[in-house]
């Protein structure tokens, strides 16, 4: 999620009591301005938020190796593959692996990557303001895992035909308009960004105000990736996020 197209914590407390009375107040995207979250507060956007989603899913896949990188003389490592990976066998599948969505396109993950960017990249220059609050044509559904291999071995189009949302209230079920791929310096998938249309070919939303819940479906390989969102409660101190 570096442009604008696209980029655990868990809270103790003495008793119930105090909990009820922090909550309202730790919760970042109600109410802090992001111009003075933390690391801690981002965190919490991407890991105990409804703009993310996890699901562990089975990798019925081989793992990336050497072999499918172009220059075979270059390790797995030395090209930032996860460890884990770096020493999978060749002929190794299964295992439990845990995937990461998020709805990219709500001002609220806008806000934490920019914010972000500012407290590790350097990017003092970054119009924190204009890149949360710029209207977005479509919603935007990332996915992001330690093992990208199926996004790596076949291309964003195979993927138009492979996902889609889902309303519960309307029974819609959404195709991306288009998939887009966002890669490293060394030209590893980091992440897949899927489009979908806010409006209808009427017109009409393609998420109505009072939807309760949308399923975000993705095959990969074998399995399949399945989280569900809740609009009504991805809002902010503007209203509805996303």
């Amino acid at each position: 999620m570096r442009s604008s197209r696209t980029q655990f914590l868990s809270l103790l407390f003495v008793c119930l009591c105090a909990t009820t009375l922090l909550m309202a107040g730790d919760v970042p995207w109600k109410g802090k301005p992001y111009q003075q979250w933390d690391d801690s507060d981002i965190q919490r956007v991407f890991t105990d938020s409804p703009w993310a989603r996890s699901a562990s899913i089975t990798r019925t896949w081989l793992p990336i190796t050497s072999k499918d990188l172009p220059n075979q003389t270059i390790s797995g490592r030395d090209r930032g593959l996860p460890g884990t990976l770096d020493h999978s066998g060749e002929s190794s599948v299964g295992g439990e692996l845990e995937v990461h969505v998020f709805w990219a396109s709500s001002r609220v993950v806008r806000a934490a990557t920019a914010r972000k960017s500012i407290l590790h990249a350097g990017k003092t220059d970054l119009d924190v303001d204009k890149y949360a609050s710029e209207p977005q044509e479509e919603y935007q559904v990332v996915v992001q895992s330690q093992d990208m291999a199926p996004f790596f071995r076949h291309d964003e189009k195979s993927f138009e035909a492979n996902a889609f949302i889902q309303m519960k209230k309307s029974k819609l079920k959404l195709p991306p308009s288009h998939v887009h791929f966002e890669h490293d310096e060394k030209g590893l998938v980091t992440s897949a960004v899927f489009y979908f249309p806010k409006k209808t070919t009427s017109g009409d939303p393609t998420i109505a105000p009072d939807e309760k819940s949308v399923d975000f479906n993705c095959k990969l390989e074998g399995s399949n990736l399945h989280v569900s969102f809740e609009p009504g409660k991805m809002v902010d101190p503007q209203g509805p996020a996303l």
